[in-house]
């Protein structure tokens, strides 16, 4: 039996559920300070992580994010059964990759960045650690995004 313990319960860490339930995790338990209907707060981090196979955080604010994520003992990624990737890519622990993302060759992802639902990152691209590229959004080929950018839903991040 696999076991996901999502910190953060809110509207992301419900589609983080979602996607951990599609990768056959069968026990899914949240960390949350402002949700009553979870197994603890945040704090309980050190204490309760090592009674699950992994860890992941569904916080939108990279800041926060990473100060997490530096406490985490095993963290996993979770990819959607409907994102296309390239046999080349390379991701990182404690990225998402949600339904519909299309990730071509040569393309890094790096720790805990999200790849929303519908956003492309073209080949040969870096997405730097504690990213997310919002729903339909793309990132070009051989664009650099730096670390805890958001590119927001519906554009076009070229940088290089």
């Amino acid at each position: 039996m696999k076991s996901l313990l999502i910190i953060g319960a809110g509207g992301y860490g419900q589609c983080i559920k979602e996607i951990a339930e599609l990768c056959k995790y069968s026990k899914i338990d949240f960390l949350d300070d402002n949700n009553p209907n979870v197994v603890g707060k945040i704090d309980d981090l050190n204490i309760l992580q090592d009674m699950y196979d992994g860890c992941i955080v569904a916080i939108g604010n990279p800041e926060i994010r990473e100060s997490i994520v530096k406490k985490i003992n095993h963290l996993h990624t979770l990819i959607h059964p409907n994102a296309i990737i390239s046999k080349s890519t390379s991701i990182s622990d404690g990225c998402v990759i949600e339904a519909n993302s299309v990730i071509n060759s040569n393309v890094q992802i790096m720790k805990s960045s999200y790849i929303c639902a519908g956003a492309v990152v073209n080949h040969d691209a870096v997405v730097s650690s504690y990213c997310q590229i919002d729903c339909n959004s793309v990132v070009a080929s051989g664009a650099f995004v730096p670390e805890k950018t958001k590119v927001k839903s519906c554009t076009i991040w070229i940088d290089r």
